[in-house]
């Protein structure tokens, strides 16, 4: 049994190694001006079921893409990873698009789970983010400095969780529209990471009910 346990043990710590240390790799993605060249890795997330590719490196020391780029960018919902392992896209990794200034918007699929912080820090062209129902944490900063955002829309009957109210620019929970589900926008006004917006509620439409029209 001892022998037994030491095994598994071995084993586990093999799989925990792989996951962690599987290399980052490039994967082209659709965008508004063609094809993109984005860096992606693989990881072994807790907050889902298994394994998930997230956007970026693993160090979180450089952005996913140029800086430069310019445009609209399409994330895949499923990348078909080296070995042929078909993964789902999880999560926007710590300052994936950081200093990106010319997004215009990112389009997240629906298996996406969390936003991580600073993941779109600087993005000064970001207009519109739409979260989907997938979603479940936002982290802290995730847009701030993101100064031209003025259209978050979610679709989710339950808010993500959010550690704290900065997870927009001040810009943005002044000047920008916030779409919610209307039977569940006081759930959202409530949460941390939307209750800001309410305060400018007398000015700016705080939800649009449950179509979204761009």
């Amino acid at each position: 049994m001892k022998r037994l346990a030491v095994i598994s043990f071995l084993l586990l710590l093999v799989l925990f190694c792989y996951t962690q240390d599987e290399p980052p790799f490039t994967h082209l993605v659709k965008t508004s001006e063609g094809m993109l060249p984005m860096v992606f890795h693989v990881g072994n997330d807790p907050g889902t079921d298994g394994l998930g590719v997230a956007v970026g490196y693993q160090l979180y020391d450089r952005p996913a893409i140029p800086t430069d780029f310019a445009g609209e960018i399409f994330l895949p919902d499923h990348i078909v990873v080296r070995d042929g392992r078909d993964i789902p896209m999880r999560w926007i990794g710590r300052g994936a698009f950081q200093r990106c200034a010319g997004i215009t918007e990112v389009h997240l699929p629906p298996t996406t789970y969390c936003i991580s912080d600073l993941s779109f820090q600087d993005c000064t062209s970001l207009r519109q983010m739409v979260i989907p129902d997938s979603m479940r944490v936002i982290y802290p900063r995730a847009f701030l400095g993101c100064t031209a955002l003025r259209r978050i829309v979610f679709t989710g009957s339950t808010p993500p969780k959010s550690y704290n109210n900065d997870t927009f620019d001040d810009l943005t929970y002044q000047l920008a529209t916030v779409v919610v589900p209307a039977q569940y926008a006081d759930v959202y006004m409530d949460n941390p990471l939307c209750y800001r917006f309410r305060y400018h509620a007398e000015t700016i439409p705080v939800y649009q009910g449950n179509k979204v029209t761009k």
